[in-house]
């Protein structure tokens, strides 16, 4: 079995940025998604161009984060400030008909065309929190990935049931997996491919080594898996990202010290796992 160790929130922050190409060039990352309106996306594109291994995707963004576009082009997602809304409030936008999804596929073009415009190739799409898999939202990344012949599209939440990561935590993946099972999985074009990713549950830095394997085992026993996407989110866990995202819980360090462990990666090579990366996939 393959794994493609990859990291979110490229461009997030340079201290972000910063672990990540450290996990790359030190570890096994192999790929990342860049948030093109992240305040150092800029220094993320340059870091990609300089790291020409290291294969890139675009991390969709709708929720907390600035967008590309005027925030006044945005009026149906953005009712004050220059940041968009949280999570809950965009779902509740969508469930209210409130919102313009012409508004939406503008932003993300804008979001992914910043990227293409920067020389940052794309083979694969990801978002923030797993919305441009909430109801509506799906059809337009279906539109955005057909536009932007954008191979890979992450789909699927594969992680081992566990209360150790909290049961707000548990909770929040159980509907997501149920979802993307009974009607995303459903709506993908037979051109759209997939691999099973793990990570949410156990995101921000509470993934070990010990939890790693023994997924990556469950996973390897489906004779129908052929690769793995494990969603890291290393950093230096600067003091600028910690306080800035406080809020989040992440240790971006934890992240990067998985990724840097030479005890892990002797485990995967005695279990031959091998890593590879979406644009070796294709």
């Amino acid at each position: 079995m393959k794994v493609i160790f990859h990291s979110d929130d490229f461009g997030l922050t340079s201290g972000v940025n910063k672990g990540i190409i450290r996990s790359f060039s030190e570890g096994l990352l192999t790929s990342a998604s860049l948030i093109a309106g992240g305040e150092a996306a800029q220094e993320a594109t340059s870091l990609a161009k300089d790291n020409p291994g290291l294969d890139m995707g675009i991390h969709l963004v709708l929720c907390d984060e600035p967008p590309v576009l005027r925030p006044g082009d945005l009026s149906s997602i953005i009712s004050s400030g220059a940041c968009f809304p949280s999570r809950n409030h965009v779902l509740k936008a969508i469930l209210s008909r409130r919102i313009d999804y012409r508004q939406v596929e503008a932003e993300w073009s804008a979001q992914v065309e910043k990227a293409l415009n920067a020389g940052v190739r794309i083979s694969h799409l990801d978002s923030h929190q797993f919305i441009h898999l909430f109801p509506g939202l799906l059809s337009v990344c279906l539109k955005i990935i057909k536009r932007y012949d954008i191979p890979f599209v992450r789909s699927s939440i594969d992680d081992l049931a566990s209360l150790e990561t909290g049961f707000t935590r548990l909770i929040q993946w159980a509907g997501l997996t149920l979802w993307t099972r009974s009607f995303v999985s459903r709506s993908l074009p037979s051109h759209v491919k997939v691999l099973p990713s793990i990570g949410f549950l156990a995101a921000g830095g509470r993934l070990n080594r010990d939890a790693l394997l023994k997924t990556l085992e469950a996973l390897r026993s489906r004779k129908s898996v052929r690769a793995v996407e494990v969603i890291l989110h290393p950093g230096t866990g600067d003091a600028h990202t910690s306080n800035k995202y406080s809020h989040w819980g992440y240790d971006w360090k934890k992240d990067l010290d998985l990724l840097t462990d030479r005890t892990l990666q002797k485990d995967l090579a005695l279990q031959g796992i091998r890593t590879t990366s979406f644009e070796k996939e294709l």
